[in-house]
């Protein structure tokens, strides 16, 4: 499995792309300032990273155009019918179709619709955007410490002053982002996140956040499905004038809250939302899964309390609250998708999976990858 030229290949593509890279910094910045080109290759880094953000930000709209461009929409809607019946089915049989009696025990007893129907509205997008942005100005900020500003190529250390600027001030491998010590692995080899470096930790939490998001979107493709908000409801219709609703105003009395009372920031008659948004994007939630990977990126960097802190003391325990308190955002999250009827139980609990299977695969991948590098460098060395 970990043989030498396999680990070959690898360095074969990773020298390709390296070349690629400085020729694209050289080309923008020029060959006369290090100082510049280290810039540039800041940039390009940020440009792709928020390239990539913002296109999984979007996958919602995207599945939205995907389906209005290639299918007819009452085939779309008959599909995301049988899916969210048979959702229905599956929480009767599995006792879990709570949905209507919690939403009516909340108008009952609590209320207060405009304020859970703007917080499923705004909370879920400022939340994740806000953690996205920090982890990545945090790396950013680590990057611009460490960077060495005079060796921006993938040359070795000039020789002499001719051979290259004459303040020339190499830095140590390890305090170079850009140059890892050979044959070093991307994250630590116990597999600890507190032993990754900020730019390592951003990686690592931002693969995971993609790739459920992106699962998520191909569930949004293959298994459409109508949330129970519009189960009920006759009389909604889409920007081309199609009904969205099923009209099973016999079997479901699910209210849509922000049909009814409205949110702060948007309702559903909005032109722009009933063009981008996807009526049936519900299973899995990515209201839950964006929720739950804020918690555990917060949970992951806050880390565990240092060793030097005693048990008993006030700043054991306030560590402790901080990291652990941001465990309510998601169950809030959950309770606040369920009154409103934009999800059932299943959607979150969907959500949840998709997020398990991101995180165990990315961590799977750079555990191999963490032993991949370790196993080659012991073969390789004389």
């Amino acid at each position: 499995l970990f043989d030498v030229p396999s680990l070959d290949m690898k360095r074969r593509l990773s020298f390709v792309f390296r070349q690629l890279k400085r020729k694209i910094v050289v080309g923008i910045a020029g060959d006369a300032s290090p100082q510049r080109q280290a810039v540039v290759s800041l940039c390009l880094l940020a440009v792709t990273e928020l390239a990539l953000l913002t296109l999984t930000f979007c996958t919602n709209f995207l599945s939205a155009y995907i389906h209005n461009t290639l299918e007819v929409f009452h085939n779309f809607r008959l599909r995301a019918l049988a899916n969210a019946q048979g959702i229905v089915a599956f929480e009767r049989m599995t006792g879990l179709f709570f949905e209507q009696p919690l939403q009516r025990w909340h108008d009952s007893n609590f209320g207060g619709w405009q304020f859970w129907n703007t917080y499923y509205a705004g909370v879920h997008p400022v939340v994740t955007v806000l953690f996205l942005v920090f982890i990545l100005v945090r790396m950013f900020a680590w990057k611009l410490t460490r960077v060495n500003w005079k060796r921006v190529n993938e040359d070795t250390a000039p020789l002499s002053p001719a051979a290259g600027p004459a303040d020339y001030v190499p830095l140590a491998a390890s305090d170079s982002p850009y140059y890892a010590a050979e044959g070093a692995s991307a994250v630590a080899s116990r597999g600890s996140f507190d032993e990754l470096t900020p730019a390592q930790q951003y990686r690592f939490l931002r693969s995971i956040w993609v790739l459920s998001a992106w699962l998520a979107f191909f569930g949004f493709l293959f298994v459409p499905t109508m949330p129970p908000r519009l189960l009920p409801v006759c009389d909604f219709f889409n920007s081309l004038g199609a009904n969205v609703g099923a009209c099973l105003t016999t079997e479901y009395s699910f209210i849509d809250t922000i049909g009814e009372h409205g949110s702060l920031l948007w309702n559903w008659d909005d032109e722009s939302v009933k063009t981008l948004n996807n009526p049936y994007a519900a299973f899995p939630s990515q209201h839950t899964i964006f929720a739950a990977w804020c918690a555990i990126a917060w949970i992951k960097l806050i880390g565990p309390a240092s060793p030097a802190l005693r048990t008993g003391s006030l700043r054991f325990w306030m560590r402790g609250l901080l990291r652990w308190c941001i465990v309510v955002y998601p169950m809030v999250t959950v309770y606040c998708i369920v009154i409103t009827a934009n999800h059932y139980i299943s959607d979150a609990l969907g959500g949840l999976v998709v997020l398990a299977i991101s995180y165990g695969a990315v961590h799977l991948y750079y555990t191999l990858r963490s032993r991949h590098f370790s196993f080659n460098k012991r073969m390789l060395s004389p």
